[in-house]
């Protein structure tokens, strides 16, 4: 029996018409009138008995009708159990751009090794619209730094690395001696989108700190890519919360400056859902070993003389 042939059933009874079925459900008059034709076939008795221009449904209708509603809920219960697991092989993570980068290759391994069906998905946006879709269900966690003041009520939030943010120019510009802040006040500098506008305003705060005018920012850029290939062929300066950001960028065209100043520091964090946190847990604590082991690497690399 088809399951749309008992859904126009009960729109008819609801609604007392076969056109007022139609309305309601959005299809033409002659597709229910086929339906209640195709369910007709079905039973010895009638299931309405015409009272003017009304439909009146018999005893035989509203049992069917009944019936009816159980098994579509069945079903549906079924349908939205399967989406539940499927959507459960698939983690949404919402990430900043550079937390992308840093920690793309490391989650891939913390949800997929091992686990051929599953699936990673990553989106970037500021922090605030992340932690929103997070707490809305849009996302399963999120990589970012703490918001000042934020709340974090039934979320598990958890450190996960430092960031030593470091200010960068292409080999060749006029103030690479720079040793700084303020012979850098006449300076331009390039930003990352949308990070710029979350918890943490790197720039703002290191020449508000020192009591300097506002950092120059004259271009917007949508990625870490995209404005190191700007640093590397302008006068532009800019500033990465990760050496690992340059590694795809233009070999030994952008390097860092030798401030005495250190820039702000602060930490990425990994937030979940209080209700989640369980499910998610193994696969967080193997995206920490791997970020650690990464980390000791670049150290050993660093201290050997490597590039």
């Amino acid at each position: 029996m088809n399951l749309r042939f008992l859904l126009y059933l009960r729109l008819v009874i609801h609604h007392g018409s076969f056109s007022a079925a139609a309305l309601a459900g959005g299809v033409s008059q002659p597709a229910i009138s086929h339906a209640m034709r195709q369910l007709q076939l079905q039973f010895d008795t009638p299931l309405f008995v015409k009272s003017g221009r009304r439909q009146v449904p018999t005893e035989v209708a509203l049992r069917v009708a009944l019936q009816g509603a159980d098994i579509a809920d069945r079903v549906g219960a079924m349908e939205e159990s399967v989406a539940t697991a499927s959507r459960r092989g698939t983690l949404r993570v919402g990430v900043t751009p550079s937390a992308a980068l840093v920690c793309g290759p490391a989650l891939h391994l913390a949800w997929c090794h091992a686990h051929p069906h599953r699936r990673l998905a990553m989106s970037s946006a500021d922090e605030g619209r992340m932690l929103a879709g997070l707490r809305g269900g849009e996302l399963d966690l999120v990589i970012a730094p703490m918001p000042r003041g934020y709340s974090t009520a039934g979320l598990v939030t958890q450190a996960l690395y430092h960031i030593r943010p470091q200010a960068y120019a292409r080999r060749t510009h006029p103030l690479i001696q720079a040793q700084s802040l303020v012979q850098l006040a006449s300076a331009e500098w390039a930003i990352v989108e949308p990070s710029v506008r979350g918890p943490v305003d790197v720039l703002r705060e290191a020449f508000a700190v020192r009591q300097m005018p506002p950092a120059r920012i004259t271009a917007s850029c949508p990625d870490y890519a995209s404005m190191i290939n700007l640093i590397a062929h302008t006068d532009l300066l800019g500033v990465l919360p990760h050496s690992a950001l340059l590694d795809n960028g233009p070999k030994g065209l952008v390097v860092p400056l030798s401030l005495r100043e250190a820039l702000p520091r602060y930490e990425m964090h990994v937030f979940t859902l209080t209700r989640l946190h369980r499910r998610l847990a193994p696969s967080i604590a193997e995206l920490q070993r791997q970020l650690q082991r990464s980390t000791a690497t670049d150290s050993r690399s660093t201290s050997r003389g490597l590039p």
